[in-house]
C-alpha cells in the first residue's frame, strides 16, 4: 500500500513535469510565432520605407513634364521588379495619368494608413505623394503583395513546431527517469520538512549513501541548521529593528513638531527641483490655502498657489535664476509683496556623500514687524516723541551737514534758537499736560512757517531751533519775525484763563558768527537771551559785545545765590511718594531739592533754575551732600519708612570718597544702608562710564541701592545695563506722558519692563498724571509709579509723621511740628 502510494506520487510528479514542459514549450512556440510575425511585418514596413523615395524619385520628373509614356513604362517595370500588385498614378487634379495591374475604370481600394496589417489579407494598399523640389505633382496608389510574408511565416512556424515536439519527447524521457530515481527518499525528506515546519530542528536526517541523494540529505540537514540560525538572527534583528524604528519614529515626530512650531517658513527641494517638504509656517507666510499639495511639484511654482502679489516680480525672477545657478549659500533677499509685507529669503544647498548637491533648502521669514520696529526705533532715535520734530541728535547731524556743505560750496546759512517766554511758570503752575499742549501748538505753528529745505527741531524742554541753508541775514530775520508773530497769535486757554504765548528768537549767521557747530549754537543761544533781555517777544541777531558780559553776570549772580543758600540754610527738601503700581501702596519717597528766595523765603526756586549753574561751578557736590544729610536725618527719625531716593549729579562721581562718606553718615545715624536709594541719571552715568561703575560698586558694597534715572533717553540704553549694575530703572517721563495715545511709547515701555524683569531689576514710571496711564503701566508690568495723579512734592508729606515730620520741616526752614 505504501509502495503504491509512492509509485503513484512518482507518476503524478512525472506527469506534472511533462505538463509543465508542454505548457512552457507551447508558450515558447506562440511567442516565437509572434516574434517572427512581428519581424516580417517590420520587414514589410522597411520595404515600404525603401520603396517610397525610389518611386517618388523615378516618377516625379516625368509627372512634372507630363511624359505619359515614360510613366506607363516606369509603372510596369516597378510592378514587375518590386513585387507590387498594382500601381495607379494620379495628377494633382486627381485624374489617372498612368496605371499598371489595375483597371482605371475600377474604384481604388481604400489606403491603409498604419502600415501592413496583422490579418490574412495578401495585399497592402497605400498611397505615396509624388513631390519634386517641395511641390506636390500627384499621388501614387499601389498595392504591395504580402504573399512572401505568409510563406516565410509558415516555414518558420513549421520549424518551431518540429523543434518543440523534439524537446517535449526528450523532456518526457529525462523527467521520467529523474523523477523515478529521486522520489525514493521523498517520504523521509517530506517528514523532515514537516518537522522543520513545526519548528523541530533537533533531528537531522541520517546520510546513508554517498550519491546525490546523500548530498541532498546533507544539504537538507545544513539548510535546516542554517534556517534555525537564520530564524534566531532574524528574531534578534527584528527586535533591534523595532527599537531603531521606534527611535527613528520618535525622532521624526520631534523634528516634525519642531518644524511645525517654527515661525520660519521652510521648503526643501530635491536635486530635480521638485518640492519634498514644506512646513505650516511656509503656507502661512505665503497664504497658500490649507490642503494644497505642494510635494512633488516644482519648487519655483509655489508662487502660483499663493494669492500674494509680488510688488516686483521681475526682480524676484532674476534673483531665483541667480540662486538656482549657484552652489553656495545665497545672500538674504527681501521680497516686497503688494500688500505691504516684507518677506526675507535665504537658501542653502544640501550636500550628500562626496559633497554632491542633493537638493536645496529655502527659508522664508515675514520680517514686516521687525522692519517696522526698526524703522520706529530709527524714528524715535531722531524724532521728539512729543512734537514729532527732529530731536537734538538729528539736529546736530543736520547742523554738521549744513556746515560741511557751506564750507565746500561757499554758501551762507543761519541758525535760529527760540524758546517760550515764561514757559516754566505755566508748566509748574498748570502741570506738564498744559505745558505739553503748549509745546505741541507752538511746534505746529512753527512747522507751517519753515520751508522743505529748512530743518525745525525741538532740542528739549521749550527750546526749538531752525536751520536755514543758503540764507542771508534778511531771510533769517524775516523767518524769525514770522515765528514771533505766529506764536503770539496762538489762542491758548486753560482752566478758564486765556494765556498769551510769546517767544524770543536768537539768530546766528554762518560764517559771520562761527564756523564750528558748538560756536554757532552757543552764539544763537546767546542771541536768544539777548532778545529776552530786550523785553521778550522779539528776535535778535547775535551781538558779541552783549554776550560775554551778560553770561558772566548771570553766572556770577547764580553762583553767589547758591553760595548764600548753602551758608544761610535756604535749601529745602520736598518729598514725593513712589507707589506700587498694582496695590498702590507706598513704596518709598523721593527727595527733591528747592531753594528759598533770600528776599521772600516763602517763594521757592525750582531746581531747573540753579542746578545747571551749580553743576558748572562744582557747587552741586555741596548740594548733594546737604540733601543726603537731611534724608539720613529723616530716615533715622522715621524707622518705619522703607527708603528715600536721592538724586546725585555726575560731578559727585569724581568727588573722592563720597560713597564712603555716605556709608559713614548712615552708620552714624543708625540707618540701615539699604534704606537710602541713590539715583543717577542715565546721561550722566554713560558720559563717564568708568567713574559711574566705580561709584555704583562702592555704593552697593556699602549696602545702598542704586537706581538709574531717566532710563531710555540714550540711543543704546539697553547696552549700558551690562556695565551699570543698578538695582532699579526709572523710565524717562517722555515715554509716560502720552502713553495711552502713543503706540510707539507703549512698545518701548513694554520692552523696558520685560528687559528689566529678565535682568531682575525694579522698574519705576514717573510722570503718571492720570488713571488711564496708571492702569496701563501696571498692565505692562511696571513695578512702581510716581506722579501728580498719586502725589505732589511737599515738605510735610503724609508718610512723615511725628519726629520725622519735625525733622523734614526743620530742613525745609519751617518750625518743627509739635
Amino acid at each position: 500500500m505504501n509502495d503504491l502510494r509512492i509509485r503513484s506520487l512518482r507518476w503524478r510528479l512525472v506527469l506534472a513535469s511533462v505538463l509543465v514542459e508542454v505548457v512552457l514549450l507551447g508558450i515558447l512556440v506562440l511567442n516565437s510565432h509572434r516574434l517572427i510575425h512581428g519581424a516580417l511585418i517590420e520587414q514589410a514596413q522597411a520595404r515600404l520605407e525603401e520603396m517610397g523615395p525610389l518611386l517618388n524619385a523615378s516618377l516625379a520628373a516625368p509627372l512634372a513634364e507630363r511624359d505619359l509614356a515614360t510613366l506607363v513604362d516606369l509603372l510596369r517595370e516597378s510592378r514587375r521588379e518590386r513585387g507590387i500588385h498594382y500601381l495607379v498614378l494620379r495628377d494633382h487634379a486627381g485624374q489617372v495619368v498612368a496605371a499598371a495591374g489595375w483597371d482605371p475604370a475600377r474604384p481604388l481600394p481604400a489606403a491603409e494608413s498604419h502600415g501592413p496589417r496583422d490579418d490574412d489579407d495578401a495585399r497592402y494598399d497605400t498611397t505615396l505623394p509624388i513631390e519634386l523640389a517641395g511641390q506636390r505633382y500627384g499621388t501614387l496608389h499601389f498595392g504591395l503583395s504580402l504573399a512572401f510574408l505568409r510563406e516565410a511565416e509558415s516555414d518558420l512556424l513549421r520549424q518551431s513546431l518540429l523543434i518543440a515536439a523534439a524537446e517535449v519527447t526528450l523532456s518526457v524521457v529525462l523527467l521520467t527517469v529523474i523523477g523515478l530515481w529521486l522520489t525514493r527518499h521523498l517520504a523521509r525528506l517530506t517528514e523532515a520538512a514537516r518537522r522543520i515546519g513545526r519548528g523541530e530542528f533537533g533531528h537531522p536526517l541520517p546520510v546513508t549513501t554517498g550519491d546525490e541523494v546523500g548530498a541532498l540529505t546533507g544539504a537538507f540537514n545544513a539548510m535546516s541548521a542554517e534556517i534555525r540560525d537564520h530564524l534566531r538572527d532574524l528574531a534578534a534583528s527584528e527586535e533591534r529593528y523595532r527599537r531603531l524604528a521606534g527611535a527613528e519614529q520618535r525622532e521624526r515626530a520631534r523634528m516634525g513638531a519642531l518644524l511645525s512650531a517654527m515661525n520660519i517658513g521652510i521648503l526643501f527641494e530635491d536635486e530635480a527641483g521638485d518640492t519634498v517638504y514644506v512646513n505650516p509656517a511656509f503656507a502661512r507666510i505665503w497664504r497658500i490655502p490649507e490642503g494644497t499639495a505642494l510635494e512633488g511639484t516644482p519648487a519655483r511654482d509655489f508662487i502660483r498657489h499663493s494669492p500674494n502679489v509680488l510688488a516686483r516680480p521681475d526682480h524676484f525672477s532674476r534673483h531665483l535664476l541667480q540662486v538656482t545657478a549657484a552652489s553656495e549659500m545665497s545672500e538674504s533677499f527681501e521680497i516686497v509683496l503688494a500688500d505691504g509685507r516684507l518677506v526675507s529669503q535665504i537658501t542653502f544647498p544640501v550636500r550628500g556623500d562626496g559633497d554632491r548637491i542633493i537638493g536645496r533648502l529655502w527659508i522664508y521669514e515675514d520680517v514686516t514687524r521687525e522692519r517696522q520696529t526698526a524703522e520706529q526705533l530709527i524714528y524715535l532715535a531722531e524724532r521728539d516723541s512729543l512734537t514729532g520734530l527732529y530731536n537734538r541728535h538729528r539736529f546736530q547731524e543736520e547742523l554738521n551737514r549744513m556746515l560741511a556743505a557751506g564750507e565746500r560750496r561757499g554758501r551762507r546759512g543761519a541758525l535760529l534758537f527760540f524758546d517760550l517766554d515764561e514757559f516754566k511758570y505755566v508748566n509748574d503752575t498748570y502741570g506738564h499736560r498744559a505745558g505739553d499742549s503748549m509745546l505741541i501748538r507752538v511746534a505746529g505753528e512753527a512747522g507751517t512757517l519753515v520751508r522743505r529745505n529748512e530743518v525745525l527741531a525741538r532740542l528739549g524742554g521749550d527750546e526749538f531751533a531752525v536751520l536755514v541753508e543758503d540764507a542771508d541775514e534778511a531771510e533769517a530775520t524775516g523767518l524769525a519775525d514770522r515765528i514771533v508773530r505766529a506764536v503770539s497769535k496762538i489762542p491758548f486757554r486753560i482752566e478758564g484763563q486765556n494765556l498769551r504765548l510769546t517767544t524770543s528768537v536768537g539768530i546766528a549767521l554762518y560764517p559771520d558768527h562761527g564756523t564750528a557747530a558748538e560756536e554757532l549754537v552757543s552764539h544763537a543761544d546767546a542771541a536768544m537771551y539777548q532778545a529776552k533781555d530786550a523785553g521778550k517777544n522779539a528776535w535778535r541777531v547775535y551781538r558779541p559785545d552783549l554776550d560775554e558780559s551778560r553770561v558772566q553776570v548771570s553766572r556770577m549772580n547764580w553762583r553767589d545765590r547758591i553760595r548764600r543758600a548753602l551758608e544761610q540754610d535756604l535749601l529745602r527738601v520736598h518729598f514725593q511718594g513712589v507707589y506700587h503700581a498694582r496695590g498702590r501702596g507706598l513704596s518709598h519717597l523721593e527727595a527733591l531739592v528747592r531753594m528759598a528766595d533770600e528776599h521772600d523765603p516763602t517763594r521757592l526756586v525750582l531746581p531747573g533754575h540753579f542746578i545747571s549753574i551749580a553743576e558748572q561751578s562744582g557747587q552741586i557736590i555741596d548740594i548733594d551732600r546737604w540733601v543726603i544729610a537731611r534724608c539720613v536725618e529723616v530716615l533715622a527719625a522715621h524707622p518705619d519708612l522703607r527708603a528715600i531716593a536721592v538724586n546725585v549729579s555726575a560731578r559727585s562721581f569724581d568727588a573722592p570718597g563720597l560713597a564712603g562718606e555716605i556709608a559713614d553718615l548712615l552708620s552714624r545715624g543708625g540707618v540701615e544702608h539699604h534704606r537710602l536709594v541713590v539715583e543717577l541719571t542715565e546721561t550722566a552715568a554713560v558720559s563717564d562710564l568708568s567713574d559711574a561703575q566705580r561709584f555704583i560698586e562702592s555704593l552697593q558694597r556699602s549696602g545702598c541701592e542704586v537706581c538709574l534715572d531717566d532710563f531710555g533717553t540714550g540711543f543704546a540704553s539697553f547696552a549700558y545695563l551690562k556695565h551699570l549694575h543698578v538695582d532699579a530703572l526709572k523710565i524717562d517721563g517722555m515715554f509716560i506722558r502720552d502713553l495711552p495715545s502713543d503706540r510707539d511709547n507703549q512698545v518701548l515701555v513694554r520692552a523696558i519692563s520685560e528687559v528689566a524683569r529678565g535682568l531682575r531689576k525694579t522698574t519705576i514710571a514717573e510722570y503718571v498724571e492720570d488713571e488711564e496711564t496708571l492702569r496701563m503701566v501696571a498692565d505692562m508690568g511696571v513695578d512702581l509709579v510716581q506722579g501728580y495723579h498719586l502725589d505732589v512734592p511737599r515738605a510735610d508729606h503724609p508718610a512723615l509723621g511725628g519726629r520725622a515730620r519735625a525733622t523734614a520741616r526743620a530742613g525745609a526752614g519751617g518750625p518743627p511740628a509739635p
